[in-house]
């Protein structure tokens, strides 16, 4: 039983240990856009904007959620504003461009948490976009234990309209930890 755990241990590291390679922090300032290759034009290129917000109060997410219907942690909606009272302290926005079945990775950190987020747009019908999405989240207990919680998951959200992702979840009742503001444009 210990092998088994050290080995998925083992793995996890490495494997976050790639993912850190290749994400970009969060909070950051934009970046430059990455203009993409021109011998694939055939492949479809999404423009990811990605915002976070830590410490929702019931009253944010409520406000978000009456803003864009949708279910499950994951909200879909068509880009409504949000009541300015209620609305969370957002950090600034990153913007990454990644074609088809390409991964874009997040990583998000404060005091007691660490989230490795991987999107991946892996199929185009319509005007919805089918993601991939693997969390890794890394939390300090108050006992100053680590624990682990990995997730791997499919969403299916419209083109050009704002998705909240509740990686830790959320409810109008109890607030949310953290929460994702991603907007999904067509290249």
């Amino acid at each position: 039983m210990k092998r088994s755990a050290l080995a998925l241990a083992a793995f996890s590291i490495l494997n976050i240990a790639w993912l850190f390679a290749q994400t970009p922090s969060i909070p950051t300032a934009p970046s430059s856009i990455v203009a993409p290759d021109s011998s694939s034009s055939n492949i479809p290129i999404f423009q990811f904007q990605i915002r976070t917000a830590f410490t929702l109060t019931p009253g944010m997410v409520a406000a978000i959620q009456s803003a864009s219907p949708g279910s499950l942690g994951s909200k879909a909606g068509q880009g409504e504003s949000i009541d300015k009272a209620n609305s969370p302290n957002w950090e600034d926005k990153v913007v990454r461009e990644v074609s088809l079945a390409s991964p874009l990775g997040i990583k998000i950190e404060n005091d007691r948490l660490t989230a490795i987020i991987v999107f991946m747009p892996i199929e185009l019908v319509k005007k919805d976009i089918t993601m991939l999405v693997q969390n890794h989240i890394y939390m300090r207990s108050p006992d100053n234990s680590i624990q682990l919680n990995t997730s791997v998951h499919t969403v299916r959200i419209p083109v050009d309209s704002v998705f909240y992702y509740y990686p830790l979840g959320g409810d109008s009742k109890q607030g949310a930890p953290m929460v994702i503001e991603i907007l999904v444009n067509s290249k």
